[in-house]
């Protein structure tokens, strides 16, 4: 409707010129004009319109594919999602650029685009031969953007990896700006942001300079055709065949025909880069599929006994295994140290054990049940972790604790807070539970930190607790108190490792990894012996 709207304007001059002018018929002139600003109001209407529909389109996108895109990053297994943090983060911002292609004016120009040779018909209708000028732009406009798009596309793709690198290094950077200045590396960084710059330079500049080329030519052609209608619309009106208010109104409507055409360089142009940042997300998808992501599961009354038979992981994009065969059975209720040298795959066993990892040979299950069958949301419920790098989020500290689990009663928090030590620091801290951590509780200890995160594992009273180091950044006094009230109303298996004596007192059975393999395992006491008698040995 806005296409046919636009005709009128330009039929209004044509009549004007030809009839009203020259008949100084003003009634007629009053009839043409309000029959004009009804076409407006309504132009005006439909344009406004037409730009909160598009919106809504993006916004629609954002909801629906955004999220799904978002939601199965977060249920991705790890393993699935290796990579910088900061060339995952560019990956999803990738999104916005392809949202943006089919939100912008590029679907008006879309729509447009068909309406071209409509009004070249319009031309024809009434100005005859004036019509072919517009028509003989059209082919060589194109012609110049077809023929720059593969050297465009091409330099895209290195445009966007460009710009992943960039935004991978930054994120990075960020996140260790501590030991940037505490070993004066700051040099080194700009040194790296520097040639990471370098290399896409070349590329985003010969991509801008063929867009241009385009762009430019197709301008020109609008201008050939206006000087061309008016040169060759002079001849016609000398000779009788054209009048001038049809050349006038020739005029209006070879630019406006031509005007999309201007456009489809830049269109091109944000194709090949929506092109590059589709194919990006299209292989993050590809990697955690619908079925990884939302696999329903089975609703279990309890996890029961854990086994880990013929157990072997190897780390995305590393040669050297982690574990290679780890072969053993935690009976429900048991309480369970795993220990050994660094780089013998204890934290790796525990987050496989976790789900975060699956493993590439042998099985992990729980009541003979592979973790991947078992619902993920009663899976979550049943079983907690803290890993040696424990995050902490924007938000209040109860959410950090919480962690929109709501089913979390008061009693399990209070509870929670006493043993995990965070009860004795909580009245030092502005607002207490409700204090929000802005900077990801960067203004606390490591201790304390480290005390919110046994908290928010404790409060969910898991049946399966694994604890990786998780007293490490705790004092003395404080991993002594949390020994002493930690108790089985807070889990039913235990599953820690640690090299602090204190904790041992704990469990009743040690595991010793070595190599990524079981080399002792058995009760305390015997295991505690062994290694004496080994270190004597030595």
């Amino acid at each position: 409707m806005v296409n046919l709207l636009s005709v009128a304007s330009s039929i209004f001059i044509m009549v004007v010129y030809d009839r009203v002018i020259p008949n100084a018929a003003y009634s007629s002139l009053f009839a043409l004009t309000a029959g004009m600003a009804v076409v407006l109001v309504f132009d005006f209407t439909l344009k406004n319109l037409r730009a909160w529909f598009i919106d809504l389109a993006g916004h629609n996108l954002d909801l629906d594919v955004g999220e799904d895109i978002y939601q199965r990053l977060l249920r991705a297994p790890l393993e699935k999602l290796s990579g910088s943090v900061g060339g995952l983060a560019n990956t999803l911002r990738e999104f916005d650029m392809v949202k943006e292609f089919f939100t912008s004016a590029t679907l008006a120009l879309v729509v447009d685009l068909p309406f071209v040779f409509l009004f070249i018909g319009v031309i024809y209708w009434i100005a005859g031969p004036l019509a072919i000028v517009p028509l003989l732009a059209i082919p060589l406009v194109l012609a110049i953007g077809f023929l720059v798009q593969p050297f465009i596309a091409k330099h895209s793709q290195t445009v966007s990896e460009t710009r992943q690198n960039k935004y991978g290094l930054m994120v990075e950077s960020l996140a260790g700006l501590d030991a940037i200045k505490t070993n004066n590396s700051a040099e080194l960084f700009v040194d790296r942001y520097r040639n990471t710059v370098k290399e896409g330079a070349s590329s985003s500049r010969q991509s801008k300079v063929l867009s241009q080329l385009a762009t430019n030519s197709a301008s020109t052609a609008q201008l050939l055709s206006l000087v061309g209608i008016i040169f060759y619309g002079t001849f016609l009106i000398d000779a009788g065949t054209v009048s001038m208010g049809a050349l006038v109104a020739a005029v209006l409507l070879s630019s406006r025909a031509l005007a999309p055409l201007a456009q489809v360089a830049n269109l091109f142009g944000r194709l090949n880069a929506a092109r590059t940042a589709y194919q990006k997300i299209d292989q993050l998808m590809s990697a955690v599929s619908a079925e990884q992501a939302d696999s329903p599961g089975i609703k279990v009354a309890e996890l029961g006994d854990l086994e880990w038979k013929r157990l072997g992981f190897t780390y995305p994009e590393s040669t050297q295994p982690s574990l290679t065969e780890v072969n053993a059975v935690i009976k429900a209720g048991e309480r369970v140290a795993i220990m050994g040298r660094n780089g013998s795959g204890k934290t790796t066993l525990i987050k496989l054990t976790a789900g975060l990892y699956r493993p590439i040979q042998g099985r992990l299950t729980f009541n003979r049940m592979p973790i991947d069958q078992i619902d993920n949301d009663t899976f979550r419920q049943k079983l907690a972790v803290v890993l040696q790098d424990f995050q902490l989020f924007s938000g209040t500290l109860r959410d950090n604790i919480l962690m929109g689990r709501e089913w979390i009663g008061d009693d399990a928090l209070k509870e929670a807070l006493e043993c995990s030590g965070v009860q004795r620091f909580l009245a030092t801290i502005p607002g207490g539970l409700q204090a929000v951590l802005a900077d990801r509780g960067q203004s606390l200890s490591t201790g304390q930190r480290q005390a919110i995160a046994l908290a928010r594992a404790l409060a969910a009273r898991p049946e399966v607790l694994l604890l990786d180091e998780s007293t490490a950044a705790l004092d003395l006094n404080s991993e002594q108190d949390f020994v002493k009230r930690i108790d089985d109303r807070m889990y039913d298996t235990l599953i820690l490792v640690t090299h602090r004596l204190p904790m041992l007192e704990l469990v009743d059975r040690i595991i010793i990894l070595a190599e990524g393999k079981i080399a002792i395992d058995g009760p305390r006491q015997d295991v505690l012996a062994k290694l004496k008698t080994g270190k004597k040995d030595e």
